[in-house]
């Protein structure tokens, strides 16, 4: 029998790394020191099974790891899900180290954003049978008894954490920004946004359309707000695809003429500040060739709002409100009622920009009052 104090102890990191950033880091080399790893395989996911896209290509996010992790002692990359292809199911991960390492001791380690929904993974059982859960917290976070007890009460295990010098940082805030053509300096290592350049990862046809049409102030507004409503998005349970590709265009025809565009006709009584929002439904579709409807009404209606809005309208609407580079009075508070409760946030939003505009003494378009009345007042059609 192995003695416990000669056992090898090996992690296991997991994650889309899409693409590997500065915080992914100091997690592993924090893991590595407060664990006592003698080793930490950190494994890219082919296709992971709890997001709804990935943007770089499994070989991609291999070869920036593979950059990332240079240096950083005691870890390497594992290729076993990368090579296994389909779904990444973290026990089928779990139990290939451990029948590779049958005698070592080993950690499995999640982001601790991760510990919540630990119990709708696929057999997350076999995970704890073959490894300790551990939860990769950011300093001076802490869990709650009832997230501990439920756990245990679920599991009859307990999982350990481990802190880390943690900053906000995502995947991403990474990609958003290297899309518009914005500085990641300091979010990822050299070497990864030297890669990330030379193969032109994370760009498409709607990045390009921006980068051209905006200038670098708006195209900082704009990543907030793909930021805000892909974070949105993902709560709601609503396609982040999308919410996506319409956060990227909402302002695409701020600075256009509408006069160039050919076939463009602006509903009567529309005020000159929304203009640009139905001048940019016309170029998402009929120059860059979106169809999708869901998507074309988020861009239309993101600054007036309308009655009976689709939830990726609403995930826009607010979006483009509280997004972090947001300056002027009330936008923490706004930030906090959204976060605490998404209807009652948008109703709260929907209501102080409407109260703006009457203050202002702004001629209010139609479609602002009609869902003032619908959302705000309650008078539904």
């Amino acid at each position: 029998m192995c003695d416990n104090k000669n056992m090898e102890r090996i992690g296991v990191f997991g994650g889309t790394f899409d693409p590997v950033h500065t915080e992914h880091i100091n997690l592993i080399r924090s893991a590595v020191k407060e664990l006592s790893l003698d080793r930490l395989f950190v494994t890219p996911t082919f296709s992971p099974p709890h997001k709804e896209g990935v943007y770089a290509s499994a070989e991609d996010r291999g070869k920036m790891l593979s950059l990332a992790l240079k240096g950083v002692k005691k870890a390497e990359v594992s290729d076993f899900e990368l090579e296994n292809g389909g779904k990444s199911y973290s026990y089928i991960t779990a139990e290939h180290f451990k029948s590779l390492y049958p005698t070592a001791e080993l950690y499995f380690i999640v982001g601790g954003d991760m510990l919540g929904s630990f119990k709708t993974w696929k057999n997350p059982e076999r995970i704890l049978a073959a490894a300790t859960l551990v939860a990769a917290k950011r300093q001076g976070e802490t869990y709650s008894t009832d997230i501990k007890e439920d756990f245990y009460k679920t599991f009859k295990k307990d999982f350990i954490t481990i802190d880390f010098n943690g900053g906000d940082v995502s995947s991403t805030e990474i990609r958003t920004k290297v899309a518009l053509g914005l500085s990641v300096f300091g979010l990822v290592p050299e070497k990864v946004a030297e890669y990330i350049e030379k193969e032109k990862l994370y760009t498409d046809e709607y990045s390009d359309f921006i980068k051209s049409n905006l200038p670098e102030k708006r195209r900082i507004h704009t990543a907030g707000v793909v930021i805000s409503a892909v974070k949105l998005a993902k709560r709601l349970g609503v396609s982040v695809e999308k919410a996506r590709i319409a956060a990227t265009l909402h302002d695409c025809a701020k600075y256009l003429n509408k006069e160039d565009f050919k076939g463009f006709v602006l509903p009567e009584g529309v005020p000159e500040p929304v203009e640009h929002a139905f001048l940019g439904a016309f170029v998402a579709e009929n120059v860059l060739g979106i169809k999708d409807k869901e998507i074309i009404d988020a861009i239309k209606y993101h600054t007036s709002g309308r009655a009976d809005m689709t939830d990726i309208e609403r995930v826009v609407f607010i979006a483009d409100m509280i997004e972090r580079n947001r300056v002027y009075d009330g936008v923490d508070r706004l930030r906090a009622a959204v976060e605490e409760d998404f209807e009652n946030g948008f109703r709260l939003c929907l209501k102080e920009e409407t109260e703006h505009l009457i203050k202002k003494g702004q001629l209010i378009y139609e479609e602002t009052l009609n869902a003032f009345k619908f959302y705000v007042k309650g008078e539904k059609k």
